[in-house]
């Protein structure tokens, strides 16, 4: 049974032994407060709307992407155990400011997945993943492409009706939630992936989808492997996140004529498929385990399938 008034504190001090991970995801958990309340007060505190910049993905940078991003960069340097960082805002490597040559922890994150959601107040999240460093060389872009099954810990916090954080470490995902008091209490332990029929597809893409695709998600829905419906918000850590607690799989296809996914390995797919291993389901792209996959950018997108493993399984005897 939850013990409902333990908070993150205590749980990491329960669970994981190394002190200095312990900081680094306090400074995450720091880091998403502050960017929860900021959501929560975005139109009265002119954080809605653009920042007039184009980020490395060629994106409009909006004024909470830059906030979010700078926030987590500030509070893991405060942390200084942290050696490295990578952000889907960034294109390059990120350090501390100072320095940490010392620090044993590579952090990457998505800081606001799913900010083109921010002006009409659906839910939206911060993802991220922490990896020990490979070596002390703080210009070695081979420090942030490291596999995703070398994830020492992984999560998110989804900002919607509440603000909700994932942890994941090895063989544990557990969820909290944050209090009125700003403090964050275990709220749901040893999260095991909910097996409701749900899939969460784009399906304005239905055009570019490959025939075995097309296969895949009509069979999904002809009921032959029970009755499917249809759930997708748009912003990848809401429908995670739903799934994740509900059941159901997410897939957003490869471009068919480049290979080419719209998701980025590192920075969102790595994190998800980590949680989602961990509480027994899993992740492929269009042919192997995301995990399995090393980066070779550190802006690399791929297909992304994830989920229930029933689902998954079943797109691959199709392909």
């Amino acid at each position: 049974m939850v013990n409902k008034s333990t908070n993150l504190e205590e749980y990491i001090d329960s669970f994981i032994e190394d002190s200095n991970l312990q900081e680094v995801i306090r400074s995450i958990s720091i880091a998403c407060k502050t960017i929860s309340n900021s959501v929560r007060l975005a139109g009265i505190n002119d954080l809605l709307g653009k920042t007039g910049d184009i980020n490395v993905q060629g994106e409009k940078v909006e004024k909470l992407d830059e906030f979010a991003n700078n926030t987590l960069i500030n509070q893991l340097s405060k942390s200084k155990k942290v050696f490295m960082m990578g952000s889907e805002e960034i294109e390059s490597i990120i350090l501390p400011q100072p320095e940490n040559p010392n620090g044993e922890y590579v952090v990457v994150f998505d800081p606001l997945d799913g900010s083109s959601n921010i002006d009409v107040s659906i839910s939206i999240g911060t993802i991220f993943a922490i990896y020990k460093k490979i070596n002390s060389d703080p210009q070695d872009v081979d420090n942030l492409l490291q596999k995703g099954n070398q994830i020492l810990a992984s999560g998110y916090a989804v900002y919607g009706s509440s603000t909700v954080l994932c942890l994941s470490i090895i063989n544990k995902t557990s969820l909290f939630t944050l209090s009125g008091d700003q403090e964050f209490f275990l709220t749901s332990e040893n999260i095991v992936h909910g097996d409701s029929k749900v899939y969460s597809i784009n399906e304005s893409n239905w055009n570019k989808f490959t025939d075995e695709n097309k296969l895949w998600v009509n069979k999904l829905r002809s009921e032959e492997f029970g009755k499917y419906t249809a759930r997708y918000v748009g912003s990848l850590v809401a429908d995670f996140h739903r799934n994740l607690i509900k059941g159901g799989v997410f897939a957003y296809p490869a471009d068919p004529k480049s290979g080419i996914g719209r998701l980025r390995l590192i920075y969102e797919c790595n994190p998800l498929a980590f949680i989602a291993k961990q509480s027994k389901g899993r992740a492929t792209d269009e042919s192997e385990d995301i995990l399995d996959i090393k980066p070779t950018a550190l802006h690399q997108r791929v297909g992304l399938y994830i989920g229930g493993e029933e689902e998954i399984n079943l797109r691959e005897k199709l392909i």
